[in-house]
């Protein structure tokens, strides 16, 4: 009977977390169309959370993709020894 070893994978986890956040930032959509108040000079505008929140969903998806890679990448690499 052979064991098993578990292994902790923490790219593949940061991976997963960043595609949940992106799957998260899909389901709170924010369009600056939506915006029906008029903007006033203290506050955000409606264009720049809406650009933020593009750059941070671009930035998750990065995370995610080069997670998943550099963790199929180590996991495909012959052991040593």
């Amino acid at each position: 009977m052979s064991k098993r070893e578990i292994s902790n994978n923490s790219l593949a986890m940061i991976a997963t977390v960043a595609l949940v956040g992106i799957l998260a930032s899909a389901i709170g959509f924010f369009s600056p169309d939506y915006c029906t108040v008029p903007q006033q000079d203290d506050w955000t505008s409606c264009a720049a959370i809406a650009e933020s929140r593009n750059i941070g969903s671009i930035v998750l998806f990065v995370v995610c993709v080069l997670g998943f890679v550099f963790s199929i990448a180590k996991r495909r690499k012959p052991a040593k020894g």
